[in-house]
């Protein structure tokens, strides 16, 4: 155990300039036929939000604020977080399996793809980031220290991200369904995670199940840190359960990735 970790973790150190190297590049080429190029990956996210805030924010709830928030605010602020660990996992699954054929052709560091992939959309995530702070201070928030825990929930919706993309990167390189199990999965996610809705009306014993999901954990830093005003600490109950599971993850990804390095060729 001690050895795959040792291996994943040494492996992405010694590459990292090669990771952002290749998120960059990736970056580019998806946008290189348009000519708005890389503001696309925040206009689409906007124009969705944007449907949201009509369904859920004037439609279903009137335009009634969330804990004396308005609700696009807080919209935003969970959506920024969806938008980020969303396209991280699902581009997450196909990280090995995609670039197949450069590993073939050259002694190529597999365990940092997940890596780039999730460094690829942290990018993004973090030009959108800034774009949403703007909107907020326009609508009258008042900057403040806990903005900066931003950085921390980031953090941690990397970590989640490249610890689950490890897992099923290479379980994806056995079967195909492992890739229409997760889409299928973060579909469902989308609406059961508290993103577009409140879950102040269910009862507590499903309240405690639905704060380990770590999803949750990370999106409800980023309102705390905006809006709510509530230190890190403030919550520790639920930023120990989400760093065990994140452990575990990370554990159970470096094995995988560390006892089949040498086969992934042989398996397409």
């Amino acid at each position: 155990m001690i050895k795959s970790i040792r291996y994943v973790v040494s492996e992405n150190i010694s590459n990292i300039y090669r990771i952002f190297l290749i998120a960059k590049y990736e970056i580019l080429a998806e946008n290189r036929d348009s000519k708005l190029g890389i503001l696309w990956n925040v206009l689409n996210p906007l124009i969705q939000i944007s449907t949201y805030w009509f369904v859920f924010g004037i439609g279903i709830r009137s335009g009634k604020p969330v804990d004396g928030i308005e609700f696009l605010d807080w919209l935003l602020a969970g959506m920024a977080v969806w938008f980020f660990i969303s396209p991280s996992i699902r581009k997450g699954v196909t990280s090995i399996s995609s670039k197949i054929k450069v590993i073939r052709k050259m002694k190529f560091p597999v365990s940092i793809l997940p890596t780039t992939v999730v460094v690829e959309e942290a990018i993004i995530h973090l030009c959108m980031l800034v774009i949403i702070y703007v909107i907020f201070l326009i609508r009258g928030m008042v900057p403040s220290l806990y903005n900066f825990q931003v950085l921390y929930y980031l953090i941690c919706g990397m970590a989640f991200s490249v610890s689950l993309a490890m897992i099923t990167s290479v379980l994806n390189m056995f079967t195909r369904d492992v890739k229409k199990i997760v889409n299928a999965t973060m579909r469902m996610l989308m609406y059961i995670t508290p993103i577009l809705w409140t879950m102040d009306k269910m009862p507590k014993n499903i309240q405690k199940i639905m704060k380990c999901n770590p999803i949750y954990y990370i999106v409800q830093g980023y309102r705390d840190s905006f809006f709510y005003h509530e230190g890190i600490l403030s919550n520790v109950n639920e930023m120990i359960v989400f760093w065990v599971i994140i452990t575990t993850m990370f554990i159970a990804g470096s094995t995988l990735m560390y006892k089949f390095r040498h086969r992934f060729v042989d398996m397409m």
